[in-house]
Parts: structure tokens; C-alpha cells; sequence
């Protein structure tokens, strides 16, 4: 089951609401502000996370919790754009042109990123949390790698892509790990398709009109594009076209959603392909079937959408206790230290970045090496990796080692008390 997770610019009612997708019944909402667009996370089920449109703030509800903000968060500026990584562990905010990498258990800004020209209108991460995507209002889409970002003092993106000629107004990035594919919309009317490991632009989709989000389905079979005027557009990628240039044809009624009078500008899938949520400047969020096209829901808002998802129905929606398994601490307005990470902390970085390989292909030796985020390969930093690794081992050794003393001592003084009361 998911519900759907919505903001709009008006703030009347409240900050953000969670929605029944079906039945339109609003199940909790958050009060405080207004979130800006591309700015509303859900961590890891525990939080709400969300940086206001017209303040430097950046605001964090527990979601078992109405109405009541945990944490706010002084900004040195208005946070335009606002990405979790998939795995939780670090967060990356757009000020105008400059972005900004926390690790989310700290709050420490161990990055500060300054490649684009103009503002930076959208940030994805791929599903591994390796890389993240950028792009800006003067058309730039730039490939990141965290491992590179965190331990270079100097960094480049890995890949530059400038091809739009207006300003980039949505991303997508799938979910595939073996070739992850990038879609890029602008209002140059164009959609870029573009595979992540090879930089090569695969598609380059022509529309009649200004373009402002675009979606995959996890399938991967269909791509979702929103309009200016107002109208979705279904791609088949089971069946591109055979030249990189295609024209859309708006004959092909079948392949559009049409009902908002406005710019749709959040589109979002749900887990099973069923159904396809988006919102719009006209003030509405609308819940489609995909098989037929219909409209099955309408959540009327009181202003023009700036984040609309679809998201699972998390436990701490449904109770009032809160055990919370992530940790967030308050972020750093600027980096104190002016390094980058040691090697000491190294260990805990690639901890941190690492996933659970979802595929066991690989060999032992190509899963090391991608896996490993340590950025050498010299035989000195595999030796300091190691050092710090049986240093950490110690210690939890030792710890673990403590707390068992203590509570046998525990458990033996209670019965030994037990005992002795019983005597009497």
C-alpha cells in the first residue's frame, strides 16, 4: 500500500499533507512554512525533511508526530533544491549555483560544489548512492561521483553534458544498476536520453511545447513527460524510435493524459505501474489510471503544486510511538575545518556509501574494487584502511565485552537481591 505525499505554494492549511491516493482522504498533515520545489524527503520513514521556499531553513517533522517540527535547521541561504540519497546517509542542497553535501548522522558539510553558472534547478541520485546528477537554469546537466566529491579537494564532474539550450527543468535517473539511463527535460522543448556509464545521448525527443518534469516507471517501460500547457506525455521505451531524433505526434490521443490547465510540474509513479501521480500550477494533484488514461482522483490544493510523490505507507504513519532508525543531526552552515575527510574517517565514509550489491555476478575481486571508495589503489592506503579497520574491531570488541560484564552483573545482583528478600 502507498499513499501520496503533496506541498503547494500557498501555505494556508498546512506545509505538506499524506493522502489516501484513492479514496482522497487526507491522513496527516504538517504545519510551518512552505516547501520549496524539489525540496520534500521522506528519510528513511522516520522524518519528514524540507527546506522552505522564501526562508533559509531547512525543517525536519517526526512522521508519527502531527503539527510538531522536531528540528529547524538556519541555512546561510534560500536551499532551492533538497535530495536524500536512497541510502540515507548523505544530503545534498542546492544554494543558487553552489551544492552542498551533509552527511546526515553528523551534519557535517563535507562538500561544497561550485560547477554550474546559473541556479541549480534539479538533483538525482542513482540507486547505488555512487553518483548524483545536477542541472541548471543555463542548461548544463552534470555527473557527479560522492567517493570523488568527498576525498578531492579539487573536483570535476565526471561527465558535462550541454546540449539544452534553455534552462533543464526536470530529471529522472532509473533504477538499474547495470545501465542506469539519465532523462533530462527543458524548455527547449526537448527530452535527452542520455546512459550514465558511457555519456552517450541515446534519444533526443522533439515536443511542440516547453517541457517541466519527467518520470520512469520502475518497470522501465514507459517515460512520463509533463508539459507547460498543461499535458502528460506517454513514451514507450519498449519500442524506441530507430533514429536518435524523433518527433512527438500529438495525433496519438492514447499516449496523452490530458486534464490540468496549467504546467504539470511533479510527476511520480507508483510502485506497482498502475497508477501515475501528478501536480500542477493549476492547483490539483490527479491520480491516473495508466491502462486507461482516466483521472480516478483529484486532490484539490489551495495553491500551485511544488512537490507531489507517491511513497509507502510507512509503520510510523499508523502509530504513536516513534523509534526512529535514523539519526539526524543539525546541519553546518559552513565547513569549520576546511578539510576534506582523513583517513581515520575513511573507514566510516565507506561504510556509509556502500550498499548491499543487489547483484552477485561479479566476482569477488570486481565486487572489491567496486565497492571500495577509498579512491588509490596503493598498497600504503590499503595498509592505513586496514590499520583503522582492526583499531575499530578492538574497540567494539571492547565495548561489547563491558556491556556483557554488566549485565550479567545485573541479572546476578537482582537474583542474589530476589533471593535473600524471599529468605526474610
Amino acid at each position: 500500500m502507498e499513499v501520496v505525499v503533496t506541498s503547494e505554494c500557498s501555505g494556508q492549511l498546512w506545509n505538506t499533507c499524506i493522502w489516501e491516493p484513492l479514496t482522497g482522504t487526507t491522513l496527516r498533515t504538517f504545519k510551518g512554512g512552505i516547501s520549496g520545489s524539489q525540496s520534500l524527503n521522506i528519510v528513511g520513514g522516520d522524518y519528514l525533511l524540507s527546506s522552505l521556499k522564501d526562508k533559509p531553513i531547512i525543517q525536519v517533522w517526526a512522521l508519527n508526530r502531527q503539527d510538531q517540527i522536531t528540528t529547524k535547521m538556519i541555512m546561510p541561504g534560500i536551499i532551492q533544491v533538497l535530495v536524500m540519497s536512497p541510502c540515507n546517509n548523505f544530503c545534498v542542497g542546492a544554494l543558487s549555483e553552489q551544492l552542498l553535501i551533509w552527511q546526515v548522522s553528523t551534519g557535517k558539510l563535507v562538500a561544497s560544489l561550485r560547477r554550474h553558472y546559473q541556479n541549480v534547478s534539479d538533483v538525482k541520485f542513482t540507486a547505488d548512492s555512487s553518483r548524483f546528477i545536477s542541472a541548471g537554469a543555463e542548461g548544463l546537466v552534470l555527473l557527479w561521483s560522492l567517493d570523488t566529491v568527498l576525498h578531492t579537494k579539487e573536483c570535476e564532474p565526471d561527465s558535462i553534458w550541454s546540449d539544452h539550450s534553455l534552462p533543464v527543468t526536470g530529471l529522472h535517473v532509473t533504477k538499474s544498476l547495470i545501465q542506469p539511463l539519465v532523462f533530462s527535460v527543458s524548455l527547449d522543448q526537448t527530452c535527452k536520453i542520455r546512459d550514465l556509464n558511457t555519456g552517450k545521448t541515446l534519444f533526443n525527443i522533439q515536443f511542440n511545447g516547453p517541457l517541466r518534469s519527467v518520470v520512469v516507471d520502475h518497470s522501465e517501460e514507459s517515460c512520463y513527460v509533463g508539459s507547460h500547457e498543461g499535458k502528460i506525455y506517454r513514451l514507450d521505451l519498449l519500442d524506441p524510435p530507430r533514429s536518435v531524433e524523433q518527433m512527438v505526434d500529438e495525433s496519438a490521443s492514447r499516449k496523452m493524459f490530458v486534464g490540468h490547465e496549467k504546467a504539470v510540474t511533479c510527476l511520480s509513479v507508483s510502485t506497482g505501474g498502475c497508477h501515475l501521480l501528478s501536480g500542477s500550477d493549476d492547483g490539483s494533484a490527479r491520480v491516473w489510471d495508466i491502462a486507461s488514461g482516466q483521472c480516478v482522483r483529484i486532490l484539490a490544493h489551495r495553491g500551485p503544486l511544488t512537490n507531489a510523490f507517491f511513497a509507502p505507507r510507512y509503520k510510523h504513519l499508523e502509530t504513536d510511538k516513534f523509534h526512529p532508525r535514523i539519526i539526524i543531526n543539525t546541519f553546518e552552515k559552513k565547513r569549520h575545518d576546511g578539510q576534506l575527510l582523513s583517513a581515520e574517517n575513511e573507514l566510516n565514509a565507506q561504510v556509509l556509501i556502500s550498499c548491499p550489491p543487489l547483484m552477485e555476478s561479479l566476482d569477488s575481486s570486481q565486487g572489491a574494487e567496486a565497492l571500495s571508495l577509498s579512491g588509490s589503489n596503493a598498497s600504503g592506503g590499503h595498509q592505513v584502511s586496514d590499520q583503522v579497520t582492526q583499531n575499530e574491531m578492538g574497540r567494539l570488541k571492547l565495548i561489547n565485552r563491558q556491556l556483557y560484564a554488566f549485565a550479567v552483573d545485573k541479572i546476578f545482583n537482582e537474583d542474589a537481591a530476589i533471593t535473600t528478600k524471599k529468605r526474610k
